[in-house]
């Protein structure tokens, strides 16, 4: 799951922003992650914070989307 915590952070969300989005959708996108076919890219990719090129393809794209839609404003 912690790809999924640290894109959380890169798209300036919180596991609270997650949380509030249902509890549900938290535990399929932490699952949709763990598959995923690109986790180690991904990975990579957080660690130097998007710098160098595109984002790999991300199962949970809609998720982010909808969760960032949706997060009340502070």
């Amino acid at each position: 799951m912690v790809p999924l915590l640290r894109m959380l952070e890169f798209k300036n969300l919180s596991l609270s922003d997650a949380e509030a989005g249902g509890f549900h959708r938290l535990a399929e996108a932490a699952k949709r992650c763990l598959h995923c076919a690109a986790r180690t890219a991904c990975i990579r990719w957080l660690k130097w914070h998007g710098r160098y090129g595109a984002a790999p393809p991300c199962p949970n794209t809609l998720y982010l989307q909808e969760l960032r839609e949706s997060r009340r404003p502070d």
